[in-house]
């Protein structure tokens, strides 16, 4: 295994210095491979602000302009809240990851990070980002009893659709936001492995 390593070591010291002696075709895919880590940073700050806004505005409408009274209520609140509050802790714990990935200090090891956080974003994006939205949906149908004491019955359903529509468009946003990110990361990956090809 040792062995194995120290000859990939080799071919990359010999393709490197290949590389480096074309060095705009190597400085192209440099810059191409740090252009597509700052978007995907971008990506991953951009939501952690969104996020905890929504947090933020969520808790002071709880809190200042609609206090629940009701335990029901008040466990809604709370699956909404910790559901925006996982996705915040997700998307740090990403970008953490991401900052991990070094462009190409041991290019081999950064490849085999890059597939392994394209694994782990994927895995977020898929049922845990379901999840989350489950969670939230619960929380505010939770909160509907309370509601309806105080909202006529038009109210409640116009309420209720437009949470619908509202999480729907949320959704389609994150999912484009999603697929950017997947293309960023497989364009990355393939970036690397040329770096890296024999």
């Amino acid at each position: 295994m040792d062995n194995e390593f120290k000859d990939l070591q080799r071919k990359w010291e010999k393709q490197k210095s290949e590389l480096e002696g074309n060095s705009s075709n190597f400085k192209q895919l440099v810059s191409k491979i740090e252009n597509n880590r700052k978007k995907g940073l971008s990506f991953h700050y951009g939501n952690i602000i969104v996020l905890s806004i929504t947090l933020i505005g969520l808790f002071l409408f709880f809190y200042f302009v609609a206090p629940v009274k009701e335990l029901l209520s008040r466990i809604g609140v709370g699956f909404m809240m910790i559901g925006i509050l996982l996705r915040i802790l997700i998307e740090i714990s990403s970008s953490t990851k991401a900052k991990k990935i070094n462009k190409l200090d041991t290019t081999l090891k950064t490849t085999e990070l890059t597939i392994s956080f394209y694994k782990f974003r994927k895995r977020i994006h898929g049922p845990v980002t379901k999840i989350i939205f489950v969670f939230y949906l619960v929380g505010f149908y939770m909160i509907s009893p309370e509601f309806s004491k105080y909202f006529s019955l038009w109210q409640m359903i116009l309420m209720d659709v437009s949470c619908l529509v509202i999480i729907a468009f949320i959704y389609i946003q994150i999912r484009k936001g999603i697929q950017n990110e997947m293309t960023l990361l497989l364009e990355t990956i393939q970036l690397k492995k040329e770096i890296t090809k024999e």
